[in-house]
């Protein structure tokens, strides 16, 4: 069965509110108006900054990254994205987390793809993730994964990507 958000959670939803190089700051839900300033932030520091990206030279295959950001696109459809911004109206982006639910009733469908650069980077996250049967390891219908947390460079070394982690927690607890 597919993950819906639950009806009873209103979206947008601030989940965590925390101070930064003393500036109040938010972890909400992603808003229709976030999504591209969201991509891009993702495009331009997750694809150059992010290890297996940045190992394999990504920003060099155009129908790889295309490939990538179109995995975030339509992941961020589901509603499960998080950012962080400054605690006011109309801030920018400066972190950003694309999530989605995987439930045990899930259709699976193989991997596969002609792009060899995009097999490479997530065919290994594919083969990974398949390598553990997470629903029997801990006894779960479903779980939370990731396909990408960045956070702006100015912004880095002021444990943001933590907090986005924290605020993950709480939307797990409330979601079940």
């Amino acid at each position: 069965m597919v993950f819906h958000r639950p009806s009873t959670i209103p979206h947008p939803t601030i989940w965590h509110r925390f101070t930064a190089r003393g500036i109040k700051l938010r972890v909400q839900d992603m808003t229709a108006e976030q999504v591209e300033p969201a991509v891009q932030l993702l495009v331009k520091y997750f694809m150059q900054d992010e290890p297996p990206c940045k190992y394999i030279g990504i920003q060099k295959y155009p129908s790889a990254q295309a490939h990538l950001e179109k995995l975030w696109r339509d992941t961020i459809k589901d509603k499960l994205s998080i950012v962080c911004v400054e605690d006011k109206p109309g801030s920018p982006v400066i972190g950003v987390n694309v999530l989605k639910v995987v439930s045990k009733g899930d259709k699976e469908e193989p991997f596969q793809t002609d792009d060899k650069i995009w097999a490479k980077l997530f065919g290994a996250v594919d083969c990974v993730s398949r390598g553990v049967d997470i629903f029997a390891q801990y006894g779960v219908e479903d779980y939370l994964t990731a396909f990408g947390l960045v956070v702006d460079p100015a912004w880095r070394g002021c444990g943001i990507g933590k907090e986005i982690l924290l605020a993950r927690y709480v939307r797990v607890t409330l979601f079940h």
